[in-house]
């Protein structure tokens, strides 16, 4: 748009990590290289490394954590929280093909899963004006040509935001009854990519997963730009 041009040649755009000046996104090329894309699914409780994808400990985890990167990269971490709480949504752009990537690398076989991203509360998705794991679910469930369900997986309550408690118990707590299944057919019987921003603790993956598995979900691989 012609706003839009003027604001960049007032405001040229910088890459978000270096400040180097951008013709064009949110992050140079040589950053992004700098990007180290994971090789394996983890636990989603311990962050162990999974074999093959098959669980080795903490069998009662309702999901297998697919982590792209990790939350110490620096990179990765400003591209994340320019898009979660700057509400930078070109960042999605760059934070989603490191995800395409980590799948490409994997060889996973998901041609039959559907993609659900993490929903936020009405409250918090006015404040911020988008899902950011939403725009990160249907970028990926655009480009492998997958179905997304941004429906039956529901918010209820405005829970504070879980950066904000350190305490795991108090993580745990906070997320009691946060979700809610709308039609539980949409869910049974399917494979599914729960996708987030990151995981730290899990709390929030292991709510969400835990009540798609008693709508019927089979396997759940949680989907996240990077673990903490």
């Amino acid at each position: 748009m012609k706003f839009d041009f003027i604001l960049n040649f007032i405001f040229p755009s910088r890459c978000l990590n270096c400040l180097k000046p951008l013709k064009e996104g949110v992050v140079c090329q040589e950053c992004f290289n700098k990007i180290e894309i994971n090789d394996a699914l983890y636990c989603g409780k311990c962050h162990a490394r999974l074999p093959n994808g098959k669980k080795i400990c903490h069998l009662d985890q309702p999901y297998i954590l697919g982590a792209a990167s990790n939350y110490d990269n620096e990179i990765v971490k400003n591209l994340i929280l320019a898009l979660k709480f700057k509400y930078i949504k070109k960042a999605a752009l760059p934070l989603s093909l490191v995800m395409l990537d980590y799948l490409n690398k994997l060889n996973l076989d998901i041609k039959d899963f559907i993609v659900i991203p993490i929903p936020l509360s009405k409250k918090r998705l006015r404040s911020r004006g988008f899902n950011q794991s939403e725009i990160l679910a249907k970028i990926i469930a655009d480009k492998l040509q997958l179905p997304i369900d941004t429906y039956s997986l529901r918010r209820e309550k405005d829970t504070k935001p879980q950066s904000e408690i350190l305490n795991l118990k108090d993580r745990i707590s906070n997320l009691e009854n946060a979700f809610k299944i709308i039609k539980s057919e949409n869910i049974k019987d399917k494979n599914i990519l729960l996708v987030d921003d990151v995981s730290t603790t899990g709390s929030t993956l292991f709510s969400a997963a835990s009540l798609l598995k008693k709508s019927g979900a089979k396997k759940i691989i949680a989907l996240t730009v990077a673990k903490a």
